[in-house]
Order: C-alpha cells, then structure tokens, then sequence
C-alpha cells in the first residue's frame, strides 16, 4: 500500500511538472506574439480602475491625474498606517501659507510591495483649519504645479515630470532600501509669492538655503532623508515588510526571467499564473483607502438616489 501511494504521488507531481512546461512554453509563446500595444492594453485594463497607467517609455507604472486618490485628498494617518500594507518609505511634507491657505507638499521615496517608486503629492485646507485629523484635500486643476523629480538608486533610475496634483512612477520587480534612494525635485511656481513661501517651508523643514536652487520660478533640491518626520515609527512592522518586499521580488523575477521588460513581465503573469496577475498588480501600486473610498461613493449614489 505505501509503493502505491509514493508511486501515485510521483505521478501526480510527474503530471503537474509536464503541464506546468506545457503552459509555460505556451504562455512564452503568447507573450511574444503580442505587439506593444497589445501588451499595453492588457495591462493598463488592470491598472486603471486603481488609478494607474503603464509608462511605457520607461517601462514603469504610474498615477493618473484622474486617479480616485485625488477624492480622498490626504492626512497623516495614510503614512502612519502605510508599513501594515507593505509600503516602506521615507516621507517628507512641506507646510506652507499662500492667500490664506495652508499646503501641504509631501514627497516619498522607498519601496512599495514589489516595486521601488517616488512620489511628490500637493494637498491643501483653509488657514487655520479646526480639522482634528489633520486633513488636506488634494489641489484642484486651477492649482496644480507644473513637477518634476529624477530617482536615483546610486545610479539613476527612471524620471517624471507633468503638471499634475501627484506625481509618481514605481518600477516593478526592483528592491530598494528608502536610505539608499535620492530624489532630485524640481518643482516650478506660478509666482514669486508662492515660491517664497514654499522655500521658507523647506527652510523650516530643516533644509539648508544652500543646498536650495532657485532658478527663474523653479525650486530645485535633493531629497535624501527625512528631517523630523514620521519615518521611524513601526520599525518592527517595517523591517518585516521590507523582508516579505526583498522575498516577492525574488520570487517576481524568478517567475518572469524569461523576460527583460516589466510590461513582458506582467503580461507573462497574466497568461501564466492568472490567479496571481491582478493579486501583483495590487501588490505594485500603494493602496491608500481604496475600500474607504468606494464605499464612500457607493453611499453617494444611493444619496443622490434618494433626494432624485
């Protein structure tokens, strides 16, 4: 009864190896059949409802300017919880007063699940505002910046620049330390005003004046560790996440070797595995109260329905 077993056992794995060579070959194959576009297009079906595209210039994910983030605007709760999902990174916000309003301009940079990635987000509130929770609404069209920043891991890695409300890009498959990345941020205003008060913010912050460029109406600096924000809470909850974070890579880029390009990659994980591909797209994009806010706008429906 036991030759029996241990050889039904051998079968079955026999079995599972052969089929698993079969939808590998297979899954190559598709993969390379399919045009840029095409790729493209099946992964940007899964990333858009999260608010993200694929760049495919420099192969990395980024944020709409549509993105449902820009709804839920931004307090210090969503860095505090961050490392619980796997979001290990060095934050640094920048408070300061223009014509009676209060900004907050926050730039990250670290590691995100499965991928390494930067970020630079502009929020505001009225002066003065009694909001305990320290809430800020993300800025309107009218008030975006024009942005910019280049990351670099000793070497350079990918850049972004738009006029947008948040800025990101997040390079899949990569591992990172946040203390061994530097943001180089360049951001442009649209008058002097603003640009004084953003350059007291940074001197406030604790960045030195002389490592701060000013051209025309651009403030330009290196953003390479934070000065006094809340980078160290959760250190046990961050170097366990950064752990589970080096482990998945490693296993993303075992997986995928058979590819160099990320779109490659993520496509192969969609034919291959298609029970893991939306469960690693999820795992590449930071997921800051997604479910808070469909349910928000899933209550603003039945409002509106009631009162029509």
């Amino acid at each position: 009864m036991t030759y029996v077993i241990i050889f039904l056992v051998l079968f079955v794995v026999f079995v599972f190896f052969v089929l698993f060579t079969i939808r590998k070959k297979w899954a190559i194959r598709k993969v390379r059949k399919l045009s840029e576009c095409e790729k493209l297009e099946e992964v940007n079906k899964v990333l858009y409802p999260f608010g993200f595209a694929f760049d495919l210039n420099q192969d990395i994910v980024i944020s709409r300017n549509d993105a449902w983030q820009r709804e839920v605007g931004f307090c210090n709760l969503y860095d505090l919880k961050a490392p619980f999902f796997n979001i290990v990174t060095d934050a640094e916000p920048i408070y300061f007063v223009y014509r009676e309003k209060e900004y907050r301009l926050e730039f990250w940079k670290g590691q995100y699940g499965i991928t390494t990635g930067a970020e630079i987000g502009l929020y505001v509130r009225e002066k003065n505002s009694k909001d305990i929770k320290g809430f800020y609404r993300s800025v309107s069209d009218f008030e975006r910046l024009q942005m910019g920043f280049m990351l670099y891991d000793n070497c350079f890695l990918f850049s972004r620049s738009d006029c947008s409300w948040w800025l990101t890009g997040f390079d899949v498959g990569k591992f990172s330390h946040p203390r061994d990345l530097t943001l180089k941020i360049c951001i442009a205003f649209p008058n002097q005003e603003m640009q004084i008060a953003f350059v007291e913010g940074l001197l406030k912050a604790g960045y030195e004046q002389n490592k701060i460029k000013i051209c025309e109406g651009a403030v330009c600096f290196s953003f390479c560790c934070s000065h006094h924000y809340m980078n160290h809470k959760h250190k046990l909850i961050k170097c366990f996440a950064q752990v589970c974070n080096c482990i998945n890579v490693a296993l993303f880029n075992f997986c995928t070797r058979y590819f160099t390009t990320t779109l490659d990659k993520l496509v192969y994980i969609r034919y291959m595995f298609p029970c893991l591909y939306r469960f690693i797209i999820k795992c590449s994009i930071p997921k800051r109260k997604h479910k808070h806010f469909l349910k928000n706008k899933q209550r603003r429906k039945k409002n509106q329905n009631v009162n029509g």
